[in-house]
């Protein structure tokens, strides 16, 4: 990933990928995936659908082995997948949901958790994503803005020093994504690692300061005013793309102008 203003090489990698091959065993997605994020990053994930996106995510989460060369973690990681994968047909309360992120494994010398120790680390979670007030609520009745909240707080539950994320913003209406983002930024702010699976291009440009594009197998990483350019943009969609420098940002568009 090419070097940030702030000195990024001086930050610690928390997460490098080298010469890695991504898919399964039959089936190669990308190969020689060469990429860092850094404490303190916020790399968004980039690609058209089936590009391997979600896949990568697993490689990287360990849910997923490499099919050759090596990926790296380093710290805790929080995992945020998209809400649809939820069924909403259980009864399950917001607290309750969040309270599943006590039961990933953890490391071996770590104790059991006590009740009240379990419940303060949901009650925190809950506090951090603006969510305790509705605690007790069931998930499949939350907005979905509010129930993606609810997930990102259960990433957080133990404290992670990254904070993947798969799709955290699809489907939703304008406020609910105004309000996920706030809350991911502000995570981002205070210091953890955000790597996050997008198709939302005005979001990642909003929010993002690195972008990894998945296409024809390769991966290609950079800044964002690196990669958000009408000519990678059209070589990732294989279209027109159109891009204006705004004075907040950019506002992204297919095709061209007339």
């Amino acid at each position: 990933m090419t070097a940030v203003p702030d000195k990024a090489a001086d930050r610690e990698a928390v997460i490098e990928l080298s010469g890695a091959r991504i898919g399964y065993r039959d089936r190669t997605l990308m190969d020689e995936v060469n990429l860092i994020a850094r404490q303190g990053d916020f790399l968004a994930i980039v690609g058209p659908n089936g590009s391997g996106k979600t896949t990568l995510l697993r490689t990287i989460l360990g849910i997923q082995r490499a099919l050759a060369g090596r990926v790296r973690h380093r710290g805790r990681m929080g995992y945020a997948p998209q809400r649809q994968v939820l069924d909403p047909i259980y009864p399950f309360t917001a607290a309750e949901v969040v309270a599943m992120g006590l039961l990933e494994p953890r490391d071996e010398e770590e104790d059991e958790l006590d009740r009240r120790t379990a419940q303060q680390l949901v009650n925190r979670a809950l506090e951090a994503c603006g969510m305790i007030d509705r605690a007790e609520a069931a998930f499949r009745d939350l907005s979905g803005g509010q129930k993606q909240r609810v997930l990102v707080a259960r990433a957080l539950v133990f404290d992670p020093e990254i904070l993947i994320l798969d799709e955290p913003t699809n489907d939703l209406d304008l406020r609910g994504e105004h309000e996920v983002m706030q809350v991911v930024s502000r995570l981002n702010d205070e210091g953890r690692c955000v790597v996050m699976v997008s198709h939302m291009l005005h979001v990642v440009a909003r929010h993002a300061r690195q972008i990894a594009f998945i296409h024809d197998g390769c991966v290609d990483s950079g800044t964002v005013d690196e990669m958000l350019t009408e000519e990678r943009l059209k070589k990732l969609y294989g279209m027109p793309v159109t891009v204006h420098q705004l004075s907040q940002g950019r506002m992204i568009a297919p095709g061209e102008l007339s």
